[in-house]
């Protein structure tokens, strides 16, 4: 069976089932990983996966499962932490019930990408096994052999067979075409790489340059960011070293784990060629691409990475974050399924940094002026300080300041646990110094993955010396869990110990917003104002609090202190002041929506969603009044810019529904015509289709030789389609081109067929 009928069958039966948030994350899943967003596959995956269990439906199980291993293997490059799950769902997806699954045959790719993520070339035989085996039992023309032929010839690469696979891709393509099928954009840039691992640089250029000029359906964000890093790095094999430099994206989210050994290689020989590129920031993300694969069992890689960061740390003279590097590289040799020579490059490294090491350092001036000279020099650069700073903090192991100094300087350099060590050490000699770092290690204790255990262990040392400080860090533990309840429970016990502790009153305010007791947070935020020297920022908390808490009293008179004048003296405010984005948070991303603001924190929601997605318009919000955005700096884009705020609650939900129209532009006045009837309805009409957009006329043989529009159409949840439907039609008659509203057609029980004839007549 094809799995994409498959999917397209599916997805028909959940729509007309209703499961419409299903459909929508069957689509989104694949759609946010292949574009490198594996935090949004996520955030998504638990509601999809208690969907098709509740369902009972052990297909669609195995495909969301799938998923999220492509996402925890493809984009976060995981290994010995994946195959747990990989071995389970391989079980899993054989059973009675699932084996006929057409992503069943998926699975099988999964087990061997996780076996090339723990270790590559140590696992070939059993890639090549679990490859040969799928691929003896599917045919060319399904999208599997396109995958596992792939994994076959990776193993073949990372197995030092690099022309074996040229050849060997060469036919698996020829297989494909001959049963009408024809390679991927993965499975291009897969050839790509067996060129490249053959030494035949400027073919694999060429190649790459051949998928961008074909323009492929199946080609995605994820595809075209791969082949830019693979570009580059292809052109500083090549000591083309600016073209590279210049080919190369800039590190950010998308440069997910799996581009970290292509983007480090690459960055790595550009900053041998180019020494200015080799600065302690780019060390510090090297390592932070090392203890990723560290983390998620991904062991060569991680040797790998390592090794490549810690030769550019001995190059700029950097021995300390080259015995780190060092020393990671040497615990992941037990993690190798096969040594095939990591050991002896290990071995070699090690001679290179004990002969850099050299003797012992000098401080070059008394250790109690190390503090104030790396404070007072703006151009330090922390990795040149750390032997400074490190000499200085043994004289002077009592000194708070240095070893708070010290510790920044570490995790400036991502030596997290370093830097933990470091700080447990000091406070724990220092549990009753106000001068102690103490805050410093809360904030890296709040982030880290055993935060609970951790945090309350910082309490514990604290609390018979410095109680208010203890009840701090629970408080702000139990706010980073959503326990709104405790962060009141600790706060109060701190406040009584400290009552001028007002950072502490605020967090215990936004608890209190986000547990949705805004009379709550009115009586604190007013508190806040009141103690302020001057009107600010706790008068606009005041203000969204009391605008959720419907207090228009207060809001009035906290709008008074800010110098704002209102219309109308009690009531709800409802002001005209024009438009903003107000930004809402779902599915690990966010989204924003226009807005028309109708006082200091409110707004209506003016854009329509399309259908079947979370419907915001006509809703009535309350937001937060800091921006989520500075200003751009250039005067002709702040002109046009919107700040955007979050939204902290939702005053009055409409629950509209939205349709899909198209069709040709029928001219301005009777377009506007129609905006201002649907207006007057209480709907919502939001355009989507830009200037450029043509439709086919059925008169005319030329294509795109008419002006079209589309739009979706917002109605009440009261309104029945049928309603819908025949108003539409009253205010569209004598147009000369008829719309297409084919989805509330459906749902209005209406004539479909006059619908789909005007998609074929005007090719929409």
């Amino acid at each position: 069976m094809d799995i994409f009928q498959w999917i397209e069958d599916l997805s028909d039966e959940l729509n007309e089932a209703g499961q419409y948030r299903l459909v929508e994350l069957i689509n989104r899943i694949p759609t946010e990983l292949h574009e490198n967003h594996p935090e949004r596959v996520e955030a998504m995956l638990p509601e999809a996966l208690a969907a098709a269990r509740a369902l009972q439906h052990p297909w669609l199980e195995v495909f969301f499962r799938h998923w999220g291993l492509q996402n925890r293997m493809r984009n976060l490059a995981e290994g010995e932490k994946a195959l747990p799950e990989a071995v389970a769902l391989l079980e899993f997806a054989h059973r009675d019930q699932t084996q006929q699954c057409p992503q069943s045959v998926c699975v099988t790719q999964d087990i061997a990408i996780c076996y090339g993520n723990v270790d590559g070339p140590g696992w070939v035989p059993e890639r090549l096994a679990v490859s040969e085996e799928t691929l003896a039992r599917i045919e060319p023309s399904r999208n599997c052999y396109d995958c596992i032929s792939r994994e076959y010839a990776l193993a073949l690469m990372d197995d030092e067979r690099a022309a074996e696979a040229v050849d060997y891709l060469q036919r698996q393509a020829q297989n494909m075409r001959r049963d009408g099928a024809e390679p991927g954009v993965a499975y291009r840039e897969t050839q790509a790489a067996a060129l490249f691992r053959a030494g035949r640089l400027e073919q694999a250029l060429a190649e790459l340059a051949a998928i961008d000029a074909d323009d492929m359906p199946d080609d995605d964000d994820g595809d075209r960011l791969s082949r830019r890093t693979f570009r580059a790095l292809i052109l500083a094999r090549m000591q083309r070293i600016d073209e590279a430099w210049e080919a190369l994206p800039e590190y950010g989210p998308l440069i997910v784990p799996l581009l970290y050994p292509r983007w480090s290689e690459a960055v790595a020989l550009i900053a041998q060629a180019r020494p200015q590129h080799n600065h302690w920031w780019l060390g510090r993300l090297l390592m932070s691409m090392a203890a990723h694969m560290d983390q998620v069992g991904a062991h060569r890689r991680c040797i790998e990475l390592a090794l490549r960061h810690g030769e550019l740390a001995l190059l700029r003279n950097a021995p300390w974050s080259a015995r780190r590097a060092l020393e990671l590289a040497r615990r992941h040799l037990s993690g190798l399924r096969a040594d095939l020579g990591a050991a002896a490059l290990i071995d070699a490294f090690a001679a290179r940094v004990d002969a850099a090491g050299g003797g012992e350092f000098a401080l070059p001036m008394p250790a109690e002026q190390v503090y104030e000279h790396v404070r007072g020099n703006e151009g330090s650069d922390p990795e040149q300080d750390m032997e400074l700073l490190q000499a200085a903090y043994a004289q002077r192991r009592d000194d708070g300041a240095l070893a708070g100094l010290l510790a920044s300087a570490m995790l400036a350099c991502g030596a997290r646990a370093e830097a933990l060590a470091h700080l447990w050490e000091f406070v724990g000699r220092h549990p009753g110094s106000e001068e102690s770092p103490a805050g410093q290690l809360l904030e890296q204790l709040l982030d880290g993955d055993d935060a609970g255990a951790q945090v309350e262990r910082l309490a514990a040392l604290l609390q018979p010396q410095r109680p208010a400080f203890a009840h701090w860090c629970r408080a702000q533990l139990a706010f980073r869990h959503s326990r709104w309840r405790e962060v009141s429970e600790h706060v109060q016990r701190l406040l009584e110990a400290a009552p001028d502790a007002d950072g502490a009153r605020r967090l215990w305010a936004r608890a209190a917003m986000e547990e949705r007791d805004f009379a709550q947070a009115v009586g604190l935020y007013a508190q806040l104002a009141e103690r302020a020297e001057q009107p600010g920022g706790d008068d606009w908390d005041l203000m969204s609090a009391a605008s959720a808490a419907g207090d228009w009293d207060t809001v009035r008179r906290a709008a008074a202190r800010l110098g704002m004048e209102l219309s109308g003296s009690e009531g709800p405010v409802r002001e005209t002041w024009g438009w903003v984005r107000v930004r809402y948070e779902r599915d690990g991303e966010s989204y924003d929506c226009l807005a028309r603001r109708t006082g200091p924190v409110t707004a209506q929601v003016a854009t329509v969603a399309p259908p079947g997605r979370t419907q915001h318009v006509r809703d009535e919000v309350v937001f937060d009044a800091a921006p989520l955005e500075q200003a751009p700096e250039d005067e002709a884009e702040r002109e046009r810019w919107l700040a955007p705020f979050r939204v902290v609650h939702t005053l009055h939900r409409a629950d509209y529904r939205s349709w899909f129209v198209d069709g040709a532009h029928p001219g301005e006045p009777a377009f506007e015509a129609l905006c201002e009837a649907v207006d007057a309805l209480d709907w919502s009409l939001w355009v989507r289709s830009g200037e450029d957009y043509r439709v086919r006329d059925p008169s005319s043989e030329e294509e795109g030789a008419l002006p079209g529009v589309f739009f979706f159409l917002a109605t009440p949840p009261q309104l029945a389609p049928a309603e819908i439907d025949r108003r539409l039609h009253e205010l569209t008659a004598g147009w000369e081109h008829p719309l297409s509203w084919q989805q509330l057609a459906e749902q209005a029980g209406a004539d479909v067929s006059r619908h789909e004839a005007v998609v074929e007549a005007y090719g929409l």
